[in-house]
């Protein structure tokens, strides 16, 4: 009795499934190394970011900003990596933003009325409490209701005038931080963007010279020294009354 053997079609579907199979593993390995690769690119551009950024916000803190959208970019041969590539964006403003506006898209609010945005910031009653004063000195209550209303209108009326001042203040110094990484591996283009938001009310100037107060803007310092006697002689003339 011979022993049965291989045919040649068992042997070609052997070969076919065999080839299949070790094809499907190739596979497998060169995207487990391609994701490898771009793991280890991505932290790297990410670490890489997080380092320019603080550059960028340390160099725009002590120069400020140019009255202009601004750009810049380049790469980190600095560090070994002349591949990765950065760009990065300053972007304004929209120039139809009015000053109470862009200050009430900072304080989280979309109500841009004055005095809803004065109870806000402030913790003043707002206008409710200016309007309830001018009715007493309209209504002809007593002497020292009606200076009492007085004082509170002109309270309220300079710091209006200070909202706006800080609003326009704000609006010229803050700016869209856009940071953009790339690098190639082979053929494949990779990157991502940082978005962030810098507001820069007083530069440090070089030497870091800030002036006499450094966290407040020479002008809105000068606002809040105009407007503090007005406001001392209101509520001074109300008491005497």
């Amino acid at each position: 009795m011979r022993a049965r053997g291989f045919t040649l079609l068992e042997v070609m579907v052997a070969l076919a499934l065999m080839a299949a199979a070790l094809m499907a593993m190739a596979d497998l390995c060169g995207n487990a190394l391609r994701n490898h690769a771009y793991a280890r690119d991505l932290s790297a551009a990410t670490l890489l970011a997080r380092g320019k950024m603080a550059e960028l916000e340390q160099k725009y803190e002590d120069q400020g900003f140019k009255d202009a959208d601004e750009e810049e970019g380049g790469d980190f041969a600095d560090a070994g990596r002349p591949d990765v590539k950065w760009h990065l964006a300053l972007v304004k403003p929209d120039p139809d933003l009015s000053p109470d506006q862009m200050v009430a898209m900072l304080a989280g609010t979309t109500d841009a009325d004055p005095q809803e945005l004065l109870a806000k910031l402030m913790g003043m009653a707002g206008a409710g409490g200016a309007q309830s004063a001018g009715d007493v000195s309209g209504g002809g209550g007593a002497p020292g209701a009606s200076a009492a209303g007085a004082g509170a209108a002109l309270v309220g009326t300079m710091l209006q005038a200070q909202l706006r001042t800080l609003g326009e203040t704000v609006k010229s110094a803050f700016r869209e931080m856009r940071l953009t990484i790339s690098w190639r591996d082979g053929k494949a283009s990779h990157g991502f963007t940082v978005t962030t938001h810098l507001l820069v009310l007083n530069p440090r100037a070089p030497g870091g010279a800030r002036g006499d107060d450094p966290e407040v803007p020479p002008n809105l310092a000068a606002t809040g020294a105009a407007t503090a006697a007005p406001a001392t002689t209101a509520t001074t003339g109300g008491g005497r009354r």
